[in-house]
C-alpha cells in the first residue's frame, strides 16, 4: 500500500539509526533527505507516487506550502529538546546561544535557559533575505553559537561563527504526527462528505449543472449529461458556453432562466431549465441549473394525485382521543393510557369485545404520536385469505402469481412507511401468515413476493382482537414470539355494559350530529334511560351506532321513548321485553359495582368516591343504604 505522509529531512538532522527507529515507529510515514534551497523538485516526484501530506521545517515546509497551496503541509516544530540534543555533550554552561530558524515558535527557550544556565535569543521567522544581517545581529549581542537549520548553519559558518544544526527529536516528530493524524481526520471526513454530495447529485431524477462564479463547468450529473447529449469528462472545466456550443445551444437560454423555470429546446426534446444562484453573506459562488423533463414532472403529479388516492382509500387517521365519548371513569382510564402509550414508538395490542372502538383506539393514538403526519393504513387480517393477506401486506412483483398486475403492486407496509399499520383481527392469521409477520417486524423490511429485493420500512404497528390471545398462544394457534412482539403495549377497552351511562351519552352523541329535521336537540326519556343503563349491549358500541340510525328511521320527535326502544333493542339482554323488574334489577348490580370499584379506588373515603361517581355524599350513602352497601 503506498504511503500518505512524506517528511522531508535535511541530510545532517537525523543519524541513520533515529530513521530506522522513526520508520519502526511510524510505517505509514516515508522519510526522504530534501535540498533546504529547492524542496519543490522531490515533493513533485513524491506527489505523483500518491503522497497526500507534506512535513517539513522552515524555509522547506514555507517552500512547499507557497509553491503547491493546494497540497496539506505540517510544518515540523522545534522543541527546547531539539535545542539541547543538538548542542550534544558540549559544556554550554554560561555561554550565549542565538537560535535562528524559519519556524514560527520553539516551544520550552525559557525553561532551559534557566536549567542549563545559558542565554538564548531567539529569532523566528527569519527570512533568506535577512539571514546573515541577524546572525551578525546576533553575533553583536554576545552570540557565541548559533542553532537553527541546514542554510542557518552553512551561513553562520561562512561569517566565522560556530554553528550546529537543529536534531529532530521524538517530542517534535509526536507534535507533528498528531497534526498530521487530525489533518487525516479532516481529509476522510471531508472525503465522505464530498462523496455523500456527489452521490446525491448523481442519483437525483433531476439533471444538475454547477459552474464557479466565472461560468466554469464545476458539475455535471449523469441526468444532465443524458438529457443534453454530453460527457462529464468532455465538460469539466470548460466555460458553460464552450459546453452548450457542442451541443449548438447558446449560453443566452441558461443565463435568461430563473427558480421558476424556462423551457429549451434540446434536439427533438423540451427541457424545463431552473437557475439559482449560490450566494453567501452576499458573495457569489457559482450558479446552479436544474433540468427537468416534462415526463418527469407529470410523474410527479401522478404521485401527488396517488397521495389524494391514499386518502380517498382510507389511508389517513380522522379520530381522534377528544372524538371519543364517554365520561366513566374505565374509559377515561384507557384514555390516559392510550394518550401515554402515543408518546412512544412501541407496538401495541388493543384488546376488547367487538364493538368496544379498538379502530378509533388506534387512529387516535396514531395522531397523538409523532407519526401523525404518516399513512394510517388498515388491513382486516380476518377478511383475508392467507395469501392475499401477505401479497396485500408485503405487494408483489409482476409475475409473482397467477394474476398478479402488469406492474406489481407495493404492500400496505410500503405505504405505511413513516407513519402507522393497524393489523385488525390479527389472532384470525394463519400460522405461516404470522411467520412472515414477525419477520417483518423484527428485520425492519419486507421483500415483495416474487422478488429478492430488499425495502426497509419503518412503521409502528398496533394490533387488535377481540379473542383471548394468550389463550390461542397456549393452544399453540398463535406464535408466541409474535405475542410479545405486538405486545410490547397492551391497553384492554372495556365493554359499554361496564361503562356506566356512556352509552345513553354516545347515543345522544350520534343523534345530535346527524341530521336532524326537528331543529332542536335530542333528549332521552328517564325511563327510556333505566331501560338503556340495565341493557347489556352485546354489540357495544357498534350496536349504539344502529341504535340510532334505527331511531333516526323511526322517530316521531326529537324525544327518545321507553316505547321506541322496546320496539327496536333486542331485550333478551335485560330478560323480556316487558320484564322491567328484570332491568331494574340489571341496574342495580351496575350500581353496585360501580360503588365498589369507586370505594376501592379512595379507601373507602365516601367523599372522594361520591366526587368519582359524579353524585354528592348523601346521594352516595342513600344509595348504599338502599342496595345493601352499609
Amino acid at each position: 500500500m503506498p504511503k500518505k505522509i512524506l517528511f522531508l529531512i535535511p541530510n545532517d538532522s537525523m543519524t541513520d539509526d533515529q530513521r530506522q527507529y522513526y520508520q519502526t515507529l511510524y510505517p505509514e510515514v516515508e522519510f526522504a533527505s530534501a535540498d533546504p534551497y529547492d524542496p519543490m523538485k522531490i515533493a513533485r516526484e513524491k506527489l505523483r507516487e500518491g503522497i497526500e501530506i507534506i512535513a517539513g521545517r522552515g524555509n522547506t515546509a514555507v517552500t512547499i506550502r507557497n509553491g503547491m497551496p493546494d497540497i496539506h503541509v505540517v510544518e515540523i516544530p522545534i522543541t527546547g529538546y531539539d535545542i539541547i540534543r543538538s548542542l550534544g555533550h558540549t559544556n554550554f554552561s554560561g555561554k550565549t546561544i542565538a537560535v535562528i530558524t524559519n519556524n514560527a515558535d520553539i516551544i520550552g527557550l525559557e525553561m532551559f535557559e534557566k536549567l542549563y544556565q545559558i542565554r538564548i535569543f531567539g529569532y523566528m521567522r527569519i527570512p533568506f533575505s535577512r539571514l546573515r544581517e541577524t546572525i551578525l545581529e546576533a553575533v553583536s549581542r554576545g552570540t557565541e553559537y548559533v542553532v537553527g537549520g541546514a542554510i542557518t548553519c552553512k551561513a553562520a559558518r561562512e561569517l566565522g561563527v560556530p554553528a550546529r544544526m537543529v536534531t529532530l527529536g521524538p517530542e517534535s516528530m509526536s507534535r507533528a504526527m498528531h497534526e498530521i493524524r487530525q489533518i487525516q481526520e479532516a481529509i476522510e471526513i471531508e472525503a465522505q462528505r464530498l462523496g455523500f454530495i456527489e452521490q446525491l447529485i448523481n442519483n437525483i431524477t433531476e439533471g444538475v449543472i454547477s459552474v464557479d462564479p466565472d461560468e466554469t463547468v464545476l458539475t455535471l450529473n449523469p441526468n444532465a449529461g443524458r438529457m443534453l447529449g454530453l460527457l462529464r469528462s468532455q465538460v469539466e472545466g470548460l466555460s458553460l458556453s464552450a459546453a452548450l456550443a457542442r451541443i449548438g445551444l447558446d449560453v443566452s437560454v441558461f443565463r435568461a432562466a430563473d427558480e421558476t423555470g424556462s423551457v429549451i429546446t434540446v434536439g427533438a426534446e423540451q427541457l424545463v431549465v431552473t437557475r439559482v444562484p449560490v450566494m453567501t453573506k452576499g458573495k457569489s459562488y457559482g450558479v446552479i441549473y436544474t433540468l427537468h423533463e416534462p415526463k418527469q414532472i407529470s410523474s410527479m403529479e401522478h404521485s401527488i394525485r396517488k397521495a389524494a388516492y391514499y386518502s380517498q382509500r382510507g389511508y389517513l387517521a380522522r379520530y381522534r382521543f377528544s372524538d371519543i365519548a364517554g365520561d366513566s371513569p374505565a374509559m377515561q382510564e384507557a384514555i390516559r393510557t392510550g394518550l401515554s402509550y402515543a408518546k412512544t414508538e412501541a407496538n401495541i395490542l388493543l384488546t376488547g369485545e367487538t364493538g368496544t372502538g379498538k379502530e378509533l383506539f388506534a387512529q387516535s393514538i396514531h395522531n397523538a404520536s409523532r407519526r401523525s403526519k404518516g399513512a394510517f393504513v388498515a388491513v382486516n387480517c380476518g377478511a383475508l385469505p392467507p395469501n392475499l393477506l401477505e401479497s396485500e401486506l408485503f405487494g408483489y412483483v409482476e409475475g409473482a402469481f397467477t394474476g398478479a398486475t402488469r406492474k406489481g403492486k407495493a404492500g400496505l407496509f410500503e405505504t405505511a412507511h413513516g407513519g402507522t399499520l393497524f393489523l385488525d383481527e390479527i389472532s384470525e392469521m394463519s400460522y405461516q401468515s404470522q411467520a412472515s409477520l414477525l419477520r417483518v417486524i423484527q428485520e425492519k423490511y419486507v421483500i415483495r413476493l416474487g422478488s429478492l429485493k430488499i425495502i426497509p420500512v419503518d412503521v409502528r404497528i398496533i394490533a387488535a382482537t377481540n379473542r383471548d390471545i394468550r389463550r390461542l398462544v397456549n393452544e399453540g394457534k398463535f406464535r408466541e414470539d409474535l405475542y410479545y412482539r405486538i405486545n410490547v403495549l397492551g391497553i384492554t377497552l372495556p365493554p359499554l355494559r361496564e361503562r356506566g351511562s356512556d352509552a345513553q351519552q354516545i347515543l345522544l352523541t350520534l343523534l345530535n350530529t346527524a341530521q336532524s329535521d326537528y331543529g332542536v336537540p335530542f333528549s332521552i326519556e328517564r325511563s327510556a334511560a333505566a331501560l338503556l343503563a340495565a341493557y347489556r349491549w352485546p354489540g357495544n358500541v357498534r350496536e349504539v351506532r344502529n341504535l340510532a340510525e334505527r331511531i333516526l328511521a323511526t322517530a316521531q320527535g326529537p324525544s327518545v321513548t321507553r316505547a321506541q326502544l322496546l320496539q327496536l333493542l333486542d331485550l333478551s339482554g335485560v330478560g323480556t321485553q316487558k320484564n322491567t323488574v328484570a332491568a331494574v334489577g340489571f341496574q342495580h348490580q351496575r350500581q353496585i359495582r360501580e360503588i365498589t370499584r369507586a370505594l376501592e379506588q379512595t379507601d373507602g373515603n365516601l367523599g372522594q368516591a361520591a366526587a368519582l361517581l359524579g353524585i354528592n355524599r348523601s346521594t352516595l350513602w342513600r344509595r348504599m343504604n338502599r342496595l345493601g352497601l352499609r
